[in-house]
């Protein structure tokens, strides 16, 4: 447990930290959401939660700022074809489901 959960590195040490995880977030972030294996090797959500974490323990500056909203930006965009894709699956299945029902009938 943290003694201290309220304290915020402050000043240079502060932005050199939050450069270092943005930078690394940008650097693995699509790639871990574009993996070949079937499927992200994280969650989106593990990575929201890592850019909440820096968020919350750093006082970023308007370009950090702005890098984060840009990787929320990345993970909205994963979520959105992957419901499409989902969506596109579904419906290439349905018309199967129903035809099978009127042969059957």
């Amino acid at each position: 447990m943290d003694p201290f959960p309220d304290t915020k590195p402050q000043g240079a040490f502060s932005a050199l930290l939050a450069d270092q995880d943005l930078t690394h977030l940008e650097l693995v972030l699509r790639r871990s959401l574009s993996c070949d294996l079937g499927g992200p090797l994280l969650p989106p959500s593990y990575w929201r939660e890592r850019l909440a974490s820096i968020t919350r323990r750093s006082h970023l500056s308007h370009t950090q700022i702005q890098t984060v909203h840009r990787l929320y930006l990345q993970i909205d965009a994963f979520e959105a074809a992957t419901r499409s894709q989902e969506d596109e699956r579904r419906r290439e299945r349905e018309p199967a489901a129903g035809s099978g029902k009127a042969e059957s009938a």
